[in-house]
Formats: C-alpha cells, sequence, structure tokens
C-alpha cells in the first residue's frame, strides 16, 4: 500500500515537472515568435523589405562596406528619354558596379535593391545604417529642361567631412568620366530652402553618419552624350568605372583582376569649417574682341575672356545677329585658362553684331559686349555650286545644239546621197528625155526666129540704098 501510494507520489510529482518544463518551452518559444514578429514589423516600420534584408550579414572585421543605390524604381521611373528609362538604366550599372566590386578584396558591398521596386529616399538611407555602411553611392543619369545640357557631375554634401570624404570619391569618378570622354560639369553642392542638403539621398545619409556621392553619368537628352549609353554594354562599363572609382578611393587590390591601388593618392580635401554654398552669381565678367574676319567665306575669329571666380567656366554660346538666336552650348575649351579664341561662321549678305554669352558651373551666364562687322557679301559653298550647276548645265545645252546640228548636216548629206544613188525608173528617164526634147525644140525655133529676123533686117538695108 505504502509502495503504491509512493509510486502515485511519484508520478504526481513527474507530472508537475513536465508541465513545469513544457510551461518553460512554451515561454521561450513565444519569446522567440515575439521576437520575430517584432524585428518583421521593425523592418517594415522602417521601409525595409523581407526581400531586402535577405543576404545582410555582418561583414567581416576590416571590410570596407558600401552600399550601392540604384536611382528610382517601381513606378518612379526617373527620367524618361526616347527608349531609355532611368530606373532600368541604373539598376544594369549598379549590378555591374556590385559584380565588379566582388572581385578586390577587402570590402562587402550591398544594393538597395536588386529589382524594379519602389523606395523612398529614407529606406534607402536606413538600409544603408543597418548593414554599418562606410560610403554609399546613389546612381543617376541626368535631363535638363531645355534638353540643352550635356556632361557628367557630382553631387556632394556641403557640410563638414561628409563634404571632404564626398569630394575626394568624386574626384577621382570625374577623372574616369572625362577619361571616358565625357565632358565634366563638375563636382558640386545643392542647399534647399532650409539652407541643408537639397538632394534627399544626401541629406538623410549625413543625418546618419554616412557619406554620400550622387552620381549623374551623362545626360539622357543630349547628342553629345548619347554615344555613351546608348547600349547596355556601355552601361556595364559605367558600372566598370564606377567600382574602379571606389577601389581606388579606398586602396583596394585584386588578385583576379591583378590591380593593386593601395598607393593611389586621393585628392586632399581639407575639413570645411563652414558650409560649401553653391555657386548662385553669374559670371564676374565676359568680354569679346574680334581678331579676324574674313570676307571671302564668313569666317569670324572671336576672342573670349571670361572669368568665375567661385565655380568657373563651363559653356559658351554664341550670337551673329545681336543676340536674337544663340549657337547651342559649346565645351569651355581649356578650363585652366579664361581668355581663348574660337571661330564662327556668319551667313551671307549679313551684317554681323557679334554676341557670347559666358556660362559658369552652375548654368548661370553673363553677356558680352556687342562687336558689330561690315556686311559679309559672300557666295556660299551652295551658292558657288549652284551657279556651278547652270553654268554646266548651259553648256550641256550647247552642246546638245551642236550635236544636233551636226547629226541634222549628217542626216541631210545622207539623203542626198541616197537620193543620187537611188536607180532612174523609166517614167523618170521619160520625163527627162520630154524636157531635153522641149529645151531642144526652143532653141531651134529661138534661132529660126533670129535668124529670119537678121535676113529682114538685111533685105530692109538693101532697099533704102
Amino acid at each position: 500500500m505504502k509502495r503504491q501510494r509512493n509510486r502515485r507520489i511519484f508520478r504526481w510529482d513527474n507530472f508537475i515537472w513536465l508541465r513545469f518544463r513544457n510551461g518553460l518551452f512554451g515561454m521561450a518559444l513565444l519569446f522567440v515568435v515575439s521576437g520575430m514578429l517584432s524585428a518583421s514589423v521593425y523592418a517594415q516600420e522602417d521601409g525595409i523589405s523581407g526581400e531586402m534584408t535577405d543576404g545582410i550579414e555582418e561583414a567581416e572585421s576590416g571590410q570596407i562596406v558600401v552600399v550601392i543605390d540604384p536611382g528610382h524604381g517601381g513606378e518612379n521611373l526617373g527620367g524618361e528619354y526616347e527608349d531609355y528609362t532611368e530606373k532600368e538604366m541604373t539598376l544594369i550599372v549598379a549590378d555591374s558596379m556590385r559584380e565588379e566590386l566582388e572581385k578586390y578584396e577587402g570590402i562587402t558591398v550591398y544594393m538597395t535593391r536588386d529589382d524594379d521596386r519602389e523606395l523612398s529616399l529614407v529606406e534607402r538611407c536606413e538600409y544603408a545604417e543597418r548593414v554599418n555602411a562606410d560610403f554609399l553611392f546613389c546612381l543617376h543619369f541626368n535631363m535638363s529642361g531645355e534638353h540643352t545640357l550635356f556632361g557628367a557631375e557630382c553631387w556632394v554634401s556641403a557640410f563638414g567631412e561628409n563634404y571632404s570624404k564626398g569630394y575626394s570619391f568624386a574626384s577621382v569618378e570625374m577623372d574616369l568620366l572625362q577619361d571616358l570622354g565625357l565632358y565634366s560639369r563638375g563636382i558640386k553642392t545643392r542647399l534647399n530652402d532650409r539652407g541643408i542638403d537639397y538632394y534627399g539621398i544626401i541629406r538623410h545619409s549625413v543625418e546618419r553618419d554616412i557619406p554620400c556621392v550622387l552620381i549623374e553619368h551623362c545626360h539622357l537628352d543630349q547628342e553629345n552624350d548619347q554615344p555613351f549609353y546608348d547600349h547596355d554594354e556601355k552601361l556595364i562599363e559605367f558600372g566598370i568605372l564606377d567600382a574602379t572609382a571606389v577601389a581606388k578611393y579606398f586602396h583596394l587590390s585584386s588578385e583576379e583582376l591583378n590591380v593593386d591601388y593601395s598607393n593611389y593618392r586621393n585628392v586632399q580635401v581639407d575639413v570645411p569649417a563652414n558650409v560649401v554654398s553653391p555657386d548662385r552669381t553669374e559670371p564676374d565678367i565676359c568680354m569679346i574682341e574680334v581678331v579676324d574676319q574674313n570676307m571671302s567665306n564668313g569666317e569670324v575669329s572671336v576672342q573670349v575672356s571670361a572669368a568665375d571666380y567661385d565655380s568657373g567656366m563651363l559653356y559658351y554660346t554664341y550670337s551673329y545677329d545681336g543676340g536674337q538666336n544663340f549657337s547651342p552650348l559649346q565645351r569651355w575649351q581649356d578650363k585652366s585658362v579664361d581668355t581663348f579664341v574660337f571661330t564662327m561662321q556668319v551667313p551671307p549678305h549679313v551684317v554681323p553684331r557679334i554676341v557670347v554669352n559666358g556660362y559658369n558651373g552652375y548654368d548661370l551666364y553673363t553677356t558680352s559686349n556687342m562687336v558689330s562687322l561690315p556686311s559679309m557679301d559672300y557666295k556660299t559653298a551652295e551658292e558657288i555650286a549652284a551657279q556651278m550647276e547652270g553654268k554646266e548645265a548651259l553648256e550641256s545645252i550647247s552642246q546638245t545644239l551642236v550635236a544636233a546640228k551636226e547629226r541634222s548636216r549628217i542626216i541631210t548629206r545622207e539623203v542626198s546621197i541616197a537620193q543620187v544613188k537611188k536607180p532612174l525608173s523609166f517614167q523618170y528617164f521619160m520625163t527627162v528625155c520630154i524636157v531635153c526634147a522641149l529645151l531642144v525644140l526652143g532653141m531651134t525655133i529661138s534661132m529660126i526666129l533670129i535668124l529670119g529676123g537678121r535676113k529682114r533686117k538685111r533685105r530692109r538695108k538693101r532697099k533704102k540704098r
């Protein structure tokens, strides 16, 4: 009886222990599930989808961590021009950039998106913060309101270390873009009405102490830049170029690529004590002088002297009609000098009034003085060609008439010869004979009349005697 009771007590204690153990397991399970749900909610509140967190692994100690941000996505198409859409182009560039960077040692690469999804600027920067990014690279393509601008540019923060680090990297990037053949529009800052960084991707990165550079590779709406992006291979080349700039900036090496940038010297940029404000004023000076006027072909050589002591000179345009119409934007021939000479073509029968607009790095311009010249009364190549064509046409007509006249003479001669060689018919022979007989008869009658007249004359003379 006692044994049986002890057995029951043992079972009761075991039951209590099992319940207690299962309760601990349930609480632990509940804690884990709650944690997972909290993490999911946190990610959603941050605007980071489940797909976006896939593949995030803590970078190895000492690894550089960079985040590539392909601009736009989803319903946010970005720039659209002809058959090109910016959101698709930036993704191709970003994929190429990541693939190239992963060939280097000592770097971990993330992308804010690897498919066609829409993300806010805050979401992109929060993602960079979550992966402890050392740098955020935002990839874009440009367009201008009047479809006149061309070239590449980089935008950086206007504040502190974010400016100096951004400018240092952008210097590497712009050098490579210029080597590719693109025109450099420079490295710039831009502020909004509140006096902080204008571009949200830069502003939100600065708030998280992450250096950020916005790269505008080129303009989609300008024929000068179109050869640089008109095939996917060109976009892939942009990605490789961007990766190379990152590798140089961070002094990376790659056994696979057999390159070593550990000794690459970056541009040293001091941390500014104040805000690096953009240039809001036109060029300080723009003057012109005509150095040569060719009256025979309409070419006019003009010397331009212009300067902007804040952002430098970028473009110029010229007019021969006093500023009513201007040429397309022209590259400033050498940004290191303020004076150069260019040659313009003035149409014929025009009294030239030369004016030049000089543009600075922020696309603000100053108009030069006006220079009036004597009328350019010359014949254009088209006019000369038309005159030559008229002359050749007259010569051709004259030659045609001479040839026709000669042909007519030849034909007449051939007809005459043919008529001479034509065999005589009987009718023709009888006609000739009758004509000849009549001629002989006529001559005979005439001789008889003449002789008869003489005889009568002699008879009259005898009678008188």
